[in-house]
């Protein structure tokens, strides 16, 4: 006999049952993982329990369909060399050559967040800077964005790369002006490296994983999608580690979905297929069409700005439509990650071709970033039902790159309003740790256009505080194929739901880069609890 599934009401808030609610709840009921009434406490029905939320706005919990978790957690376990950590490259170097050391000389030397932008020189640290303050342990620093690597002349030794190495297809090594390594790796050629390096201790990652996991939890987070099994320490590696966090039967704070990086062929000889689930989804496969803004590898039609180049692709365009039509026709959602406007459209061709030879409802596949948009693209977009996957915190963490490789062609960058009012579904994301991990993050940057840090990038496109929350909501949901049962706050919903220190639809809201989460549920079950004792947070104490 199985006993009754208990049930819980919270009260003494103001619940939006969605971004679009006019007149918020003061009370919910959840039973069993799902919504089971809401509406005025005075009428509310019984609950073996009660929680009082004294005054706190509650919101539907939001997705991130596209983050790095294994990326994150990854780098917890190196030297942070970001802007924040290290201003200089003197600091960068200074950080790195006290872990060298600390540990022994044939022990390889980690550091990730590299970012030249917040660099007071602008600019990599050289093979040479690196060689002069560690000259013995081999050093790998990865740039912020995952897509550039930077070492030392010992690791290059003992990749076996060395000046007469040619670049791979779709990828570059830096060069000196005399022809000379500088220790510099773009794209491909990054990757190779990243792949080639001495893995992390699995247990340790197995549990920045899971801490990860559940600081995620905390930003309000109750759903995810990790945008590229693979794009860190390889596919395999990576699966594994994925694989063993889920034997373990642990019950997570979150839903998981997972984008892998694989061609149809490979996921096939994995015995994988397309799955869905509510809680651990499998059902994408990701492709890189070109490369980054930051290092101007975007696939662009115009020259950059401060560069006489036009960017590339990381494969060939003919060969990335045959795939794209294949995982098409075997079932599978394809996200594609485009910066270039010439990539962009090379992406929406494959998809119409793909359509074209074999249609399929609902497919919504994926453009991931959106950020060059190309003439025509989202009318073409609208017709197939495809998805912009954007991140708007990016104005914010690229302020620099952006207006140094568009100039005054920066305001058409990561659209929103356009992508809305063209009727495609817009989904807001963080693209962590390249973007902010934090959701506020980045609904603020698609309402302010990171006003708050310059002149606002494309003010054109900014888009309205319940329209960005909607796309973080609602939106996230429909990437996953998962909103006719989560993303809003109704009788037969998914109870997955955060309790926030201010409402942040109020006309006199306080800064939304500043909210708290404090409380997230995810299938009725509370996982994160901040609630302070005495609520200060509600004159703004807390948060100032």
């Amino acid at each position: 006999m199985t006993s009754r599934a208990r049930s819980l009401r919270l009260t003494n808030a103001r619940i939006y049952r969605s971004a679009w609610d006019e007149t918020p709840a003061d009370s919910i009921v959840v039973c069993d993982g799902k919504v089971v009434w809401i509406g005025a406490a005075d009428v509310a029905p019984a609950a073996d329990e009660t929680i009082d939320l004294a005054g706190a706005t509650v919101i539907p919990g939001l997705t991130d369909a596209h983050i790095h978790l294994f990326a994150i957690a990854h780098a917890r376990l190196q030297v942070p060399v970001t802007p924040r950590d290290a201003p200089t490259i003197s600091d960068v170097l200074d950080l790195l050559g006290a872990r060298a050391r600390a540990i022994p000389s044939d022990k390889w030397v980690y550091g990730a967040g590299l970012d030249e932008n917040g660099l007071a020189e602008h600019r990599l640290p050289t093979r040479a800077e690196i060689d002069v303050v560690i000259p013995d342990h081999p050093v790998l620093i990865r740039r912020f964005c995952g897509h550039v690597a930077v070492v030392n002349s010992a690791a290059l030794r003992l990749l076996g790369i060395d000046d007469a190495t040619a670049d791979p297809e779709g990828g570059t090594f830096g060069r000196s002006e005399d022809g000379r390594l500088d220790g510099s790796a773009k794209e491909s050629a990054a990757e190779l490296i990243f792949r080639a390096a001495p893995p992390m201790d699995r247990n340790e990652l197995t549990a920045a994983l899971r801490a990860t996991i559940a600081d995620s939890a905390r930003l309000g987070l109750v759903a995810v999608v990790e945008a590229a099994v693979g794009f860190t320490v390889g596919f395999d590696d990576e699966f594994a580690i994925w694989n063993e966090i889920r034997a373990n039967g642990d019950v997570l704070p979150m839903r998981l979905g997972f984008m892998n990086q694989l061609d149809p062929a490979e996921a096939a000889a994995r015995g994988l297929a397309p799955t869905q689930d509510a809680d651990w989804q499998s059902m994408t496969l990701k492709y890189f069409a070109d490369g980054i803004v930051g290092a101007r590898t975007s696939a662009v039609s115009e020259d950059f700005f401060d560069t006489p180049s036009r960017g590339m692709f990381m494969r060939d365009e003919t060969e990335l439509q045959r795939v794209i039509a294949e995982a098409h026709a075997d079932g599978w959602q394809v996200a594609v990650h485009c910066t270039g406007d010439r990539g962009i459209d090379c992406i929406i061709e494959a998809y119409e071709k793909a359509q074209a030879g074999r249609p399929r409802a609902d497919a919504r596949h994926r453009i991931e970033h959106y950020f060059v948009p190309p003439a025509g693209g989202l009318a073409r977009m609208k017709a197939l039902g495809a998805l912009v996957v954007t991140q708007p915190s990016f104005l914010t963490r690229m302020r620099r790159s952006i207006t140094g490789a568009f100039g005054p062609r920066a305001d058409r960058c990561y659209p929103g309003r356009s992508v809305i009012d063209a009727g495609v579904t817009y989904i807001a994301s963080s693209d962590a740790p390249t973007g902010s991990w934090s959701p506020w993050d980045g609904i603020a940057d698609a309402v302010s256009r990171a006003s708050d840090s310059g002149a606002p990038i494309g003010q054109g496109e900014a888009i309205s505080v319940r329209e960005a929350i909607h796309s973080y909501t609602v939106g996230g949901a429909i990437a996953m194929k998962q909103e006719d049962w989560r993303g809003t706050l109704m009788p037969g919903m998914a109870a997955d739901l955060i309790a926030l220190d201010r409402d942040p639809f109020a006309a006199d809201c306080l800064p939304l880069k500043e909210t708290k989460v404090l409380l997230t549920m995810v299938r009725g079950a509370v996982v994160h609890d901040a609630m302070p004792q005495f609520p200060e947070w509600r004159s703004g104490a807390a948060s100032a």
